[in-house]
């Protein structure tokens, strides 16, 4: 019995070191992904802004 127990335990562990190295593309995925959008809300941010600075510097020039 509890050889048995012992085995289904071994069996259990060898199945998910297996799934591991998927379960850490997934995340690493995830965060590549998360961080990329986050990178273009930035970019878009920062054009948005430097927009209005310019159209305010020309706005006073004219």
């Amino acid at each position: 019995m509890i050889v048995q127990t012992i085995n289904a335990n071994t069996q259990m562990l060898q199945k998910a070191w297996a799934t591991l190295p998927l379960t850490k593309i997934k995340e690493r995925a995830f965060q590549g992904a998360f961080f990329s959008v986050a990178l273009i809300a930035m970019a878009g941010w920062v054009y948005f802004i430097m927009l209005l600075l310019v159209k305010l510097i020309l706005w006073f020039l004219s």
